[in-house]
């Protein structure tokens, strides 16, 4: 029997890997995938007339019972654009967590290869979309922060996307550096946001600090709570500069970085991630990593990671 087919009662028959897939994906699946996945268009007609799944658009099938949420519509969306589509422009702020960006309406962005017609979102069309710029956040496709902060310089005025792109770097979801291996990669001319980014990035440089985030607030209060004296936004390295870290201790070899549990996965370079620790290290550096739940949700646990790396270095804590 083919996997979604129908059985003797001629009742549809389970098909796990499309649940699983379905499961992934908030409860929906698009046709496309489920032709990629061999399932035929007899099959796939027969899933969407049983009672277990349901047409939501005509390329799109939600699973039966699946929790309707935000997720949920947002993929939708996506998937229903085209193939690769990711969420984009002041949507993929939003769903970065980015104040002062709404969801909706929906911005999605594929390339000019599809011409399908989309009632659920606003389409951009762009010649490439490399997946280098591309991730999931929350399972959902979504442009990078990089090229978020582009898309902003096309749709908004440029006081207004420097404000969010400021946002975005001050919660370490972009960097300067990060922006400037985005331009190298992507920005040619023509390209629109373009001017307005570069021109962002050369009025602040590489190595610019932006206003202070409130979880960096907390992060010092915290340091400053546990007598533990740290410098905010240091650039550190050996003989070779590495890059600026999110705080240094003002005497002794000890960095501290600080991640979002939320974004992390989504934004980690595990090589470069795994080079400019290596780099720090190499340079004499003790590298502590927090994550943002614990200095907000779990404070009491800060102050004896910082001991412990302080006695790692050979010094007594007063």
């Amino acid at each position: 029997m083919v996997p979604g087919g129908r059985d003797a009662d001629d009742r549809p028959m389970v098909d796990r890997d499309v649940l699983a897939l379905a499961e992934r994906q908030h409860g929906v699946v698009s046709r496309r995938q489920l032709r990629e996945m061999g399932r035929s268009f007899d099959v796939i007609d027969a899933m969407a007339s049983s009672p277990h799944w349901a047409p939501v658009t005509s390329e799109i099938l939600r699973r039966a019972g699946a929790p309707q949420s935000t997720e949920q519509r947002v993929m939708t969306a996506v998937l229903d654009a085209a193939p690769g589509a990711v969420l984009s422009h002041i949507s993929g702020a939003a769903w970065w967590g980015v104040p002062g960006c709404s969801l909706t309406p929906l911005h999605v962005c594929r390339t000019s290869s599809s011409r399908r017609r989309s009632e659920l979102a606003v389409v951009h069309r762009v010649r490439v979309l490399p997946e280098r710029w591309c991730t999931e956040l929350r399972a959902v496709p979504v442009a990078r922060p990089e090229l978020v902060a582009l898309q902003l310089f096309a749709v908004c005025a440029d006081e207004r996307a420097e404000r969010l792109v400021d946002r975005m770097w001050s919660m370490r979801l972009l960097s300067g550096r990060s922006l400037g291996a985005f331009l190298d990669e992507l920005g040619r001319r023509g390209r629109n946001g373009t001017a307005g980014l570069r021109a962002y990035l050369d009025q602040r440089g590489l190595h610019y600090t932006p206003p202070a985030s409130n979880l960096e607030a907390r992060a010092m209060q915290l340091f400053r709570d546990a007598g533990i004296e740290m410098r905010r936004q240091v650039d550190s390295g050996g003989e070779l500069w590495v890059g600026r870290v999110d705080f240094r201790h003002a005497t002794l070899p000890l960095i501290v970085e600080i991640q979002s549990a939320a974004y992390h996965s989504a934004l980690l370079d595990r090589q470069a991630d795994r080079r400019r620790r290596e780099a720090l290290e190499a340079a004499g550096f003790v590298v502590v990593e927090l994550t943002d739940e614990q200095v907000w949700s779990r404070p009491w646990e800060v102050a004896p990671i910082l001991y412990a790396a302080i006695r790692r270095l050979g010094t007594a804590v007063s």
